[in-house]
């Protein structure tokens, strides 16, 4: 079912199956009321308000929702801009109840601001449809800190029991110390916004297993298909950018695997006559 699709993601998320979805990660635009440039493709991130980005918003998420398995799991990708309005939506749509994280992405790099403390982490709302959800946590282990007396001799409670270090590491917490792509990465397309493969390889295999098909509704540079391909999941990657599909379907081709991927449009044609689609912003 690996799919390419340049148009807009909710007609296409219409009529994809219910139930079909094991993890959606969306990483649509923030709200920065500006206009990306880079490796041939442009964005517009503006909307008037809040309450004009939500409106946009909500639709898609429930789209998504929909399309979810009852042990599926959405990641939606936002910063400080609209997280908070974003959460009372997915609260709305998922459940309070079903919240599950707030990962932060805690990153370096430029961009220091004189009269602020500089702005160096994105936020992941982590919601899951039903109580039964797949969470792979002990995939993902990390090291103990060197300094860690636990990880060298353990912890004896006062019942007098002895705890003794995980052999594979400690489990993640929610906060995600990642480096974005620089410019000598060979990840890097130069396209605007784009999320490294370390980030989404935790993301995918938290939540899904071998074979689950994962959907990325704003796929930007493709990183979602490209870690979903090589952790033997089944995508579907959308975006509205032909540059943004293109460089997805670039990358994709390196791992042997772009000549054999469908991309449809809107009018359900394979291989979409060069052009935009501006029925809505498109991805980061």
């Amino acid at each position: 079912m690996d799919t390419l699709h340049l148009g807009d993601n909710l007609p296409y998320m219409a009529v994809m199956p219910a139930e079909s979805v094991r993890l959606v990660y969306a990483d649509p635009p923030f709200g920065t009321n500006s206009a990306r440039v880079a490796a041939g493709g442009e964005y517009a991130d503006t909307w008037a308000d809040p309450a004009a980005y939500l409106a946009w918003l909500r639709p898609r998420v429930e789209a998504m929702h929909r399309l979810l398995t009852p042990d599926g799991t959405l990641y939606l990708h936002l910063d400080r801009r609209n997280v908070h309005h974003a959460r009372l939506l997915l609260d709305s749509v998922f459940g309070a109840h079903n919240f599950q994280n707030e990962i932060i992405w805690h990153y370096t790099g430029g961009g220091r601001g004189g009269r602020w403390f500089p702005h160096k982490h994105d936020n992941i709302l982590v919601y899951h449809k039903g109580p039964g959800y797949i969470f792979n946590a002990d995939l993902l282990r990390e090291p103990y800190a060197p300094s860690s007396g636990y990880a060298r001799a353990g912890i004896r409670a006062r019942s007098g029991k002895h705890y003794t270090p995980h052999p594979d590491g400690k489990l993640m917490d929610d906060v995600w110390r990642i480096p974005i792509v620089n410019p000598l990465s060979r990840e890097r397309t130069g396209y605007p916004t784009q999320k490294p493969e370390a980030l989404l390889r935790r993301i995918v295999l938290t939540s899904t297993s071998r074979g689950d098909l994962v959907l990325d509704p704003f796929c930007g540079s493709g990183t979602t298909a490209v870690v979903a391909q090589l952790t033997g999941r089944a995508w579907v990657a959308i975006d509205s950018s032909r540059s943004a599909i293109e460089i997805t379907r670039a990358r994709l081709e390196k791992l042997g695997r772009g000549e054999q991927t469908s991309i449809r449009g809107d009018n359900g044609a394979d291989r979409p006559q060069a052009g935009r689609d501006s029925s809505s912003p498109t991805s980061r």
